[in-house]
């Protein structure tokens, strides 16, 4: 692909999703409100931006986008914004799932990956059960999302060499949403715990937008 005028910003709207992020990173703790819904949906809106302008796939593209909407409801308080950033970034998931698929994802040619998707696999359940008593009404969607992006890793995982750093930003994806999960159903708002897990989560969640972001842009040759 030749390389475009428009293209050669890519390294520009990198620094700025990577500023984004930072911005929010730093207000992660603060209450709902306008600027922190902002930074935070841009900022994985702006890796969209660098898909797009990359000459990435447009599923890619569609995919960091509809995790951008997500964050965006996630940003806000209640449960209906919490059912809604789950149905936005299980769509989002899905259509990862479909990119994978296009690209060789799948079960793992080598002992080592198949190991580490069993793994993935018996995670997923893992936090399934540590999560189901306090689940209550949000047991159905949150099992449905778990599988979702439990399915998502698998596929992740199974990628040719050329495209391990999706592999790896997808597992970060993973440990993120498993974090966030206990965040939500196991943790108080005011509890302590929450000055160290919020910034992981953060800082998990969006590097691992953005290695997937970068595997599939810049793939090994």
């Amino acid at each position: 692909m030749a390389n475009t005028p428009a293209m050669s910003l890519t390294p520009i709207y990198w620094g700025l999703a990577g500023l984004l992020a930072t911005l929010y990173l730093a207000r992660v703790g603060d209450p709902p409100g306008r600027t922190r819904t902002l930074l935070k949906t841009l900022s994985v809106a702006a890796l969209a931006l660098v898909a797009l302008i990359g000459g990435g796939f447009i599923l890619l593209v569609i995919a960091l986008l509809l995790c951008a909407l997500g964050d965006f409801f996630l940003s806000r308080p209640g449960e209906a914004s919490l059912r809604a950033g789950m149905a936005a970034f299980a769509a989002g998931h899905l259509v990862y799932i479909g990119l994978l698929i296009n690209q060789g994802g799948g079960l793992g040619y080598d002992v080592l990956r198949i190991l580490i998707q069993i793994a993935v696999a018996g995670a997923a359940g893992g936090v399934a059960l540590w999560l189901w008593p306090d689940l209550g009404e949000m047991r159905r969607p949150a099992a449905a999302y778990i599988a979702i992006v439990a399915s998502m890793t698998l596929l992740a995982i199974g990628l040719p060499p050329s495209l391990w750093l999706v592999s790896v930003g997808a597992m970060l994806f993973m440990t993120s949403d498993a974090l966030l999960a206990g965040e939500q159903f196991k943790l108080t708002a005011r509890h302590a715990s929450r000055r160290w897990t919020s910034p992981t989560v953060w800082t998990l969640y969006w590097l691992g937008q953005a290695l997937i972001t970068a595997g599939f842009l810049y793939p090994v040759k």
